[in-house]
């Protein structure tokens, strides 16, 4: 399962309390604005008893982190295009 479906599944409040992280972590893992370090990885597959696997927490973040940087790239080319046409 991926880490963010558990954390909605489960609330983050919920979620910060079972791996004792600050509630805003666990926010900032389920927006995948930053990705659980390997010692909280491990952390959080032996707290979900392996519900959460590496692939689940990490997976999903480097496709939006991909996503996100070919969006900016698109940006960046539009922007210069448009430069150049004026």
């Amino acid at each position: 399962m991926e880490l963010a479906v558990f954390i909605q599944k489960q609330s983050d409040k919920v979620v910060a309390q079972l791996l004792d992280v600050p509630l805003r972590t666990v926010a900032s893992w389920r927006r995948l604005e930053r990705a659980p370090r390997p010692q909280q990885a491990l952390n959080i597959i032996s707290k979900t008893e392996g519900l959460v696997s590496w692939q689940g927490i990490y997976q999903p973040y480097a496709r939006y982190q991909s996503r996100l940087q070919a969006r900016q790239q698109r940006y960046l080319e539009r922007s210069q295009l448009h430069a150049e046409q004026v």
